[in-house]
């Protein structure tokens, strides 16, 4: 569960601090994402944390690239919903 709360908190910094290349990437729009995206790691750590901690590596390399980006909401939105297609999988 410690590696979960890790992930959780990595994942919830890096994309904060930075959408599908069809929509503008709002602010608002990356929060709900995020918001999405957590609820959706936290269903994934209680029905399959191994599954979680598989994607571990991915999340981070999401993470890090989204945080990497600065102010770029293109960026952080799509990696978002990159991780929303690995963690629905």
């Amino acid at each position: 569960m410690r590696i979960t709360s890790a992930l959780l908190a990595l994942a919830a910094t890096g994309f904060l601090s930075a959408c599908t290349s069809e929509e503008v990437c709002t602010t608002e729009l990356a929060q709900k994402k995020a918001t999405d995206l957590l609820t959706r790691m936290q269903e994934v750590a209680t029905t399959d944390a191994a599954k979680l901690a598989q994607l571990a590596p991915k999340v981070q390399e999401l993470a890090a690239k989204a945080s990497a980006q600065g102010d770029d909401l293109q960026a952080a939105c799509k990696a978002m919903d990159e991780m929303m297609v690995e963690l629905s999988k």
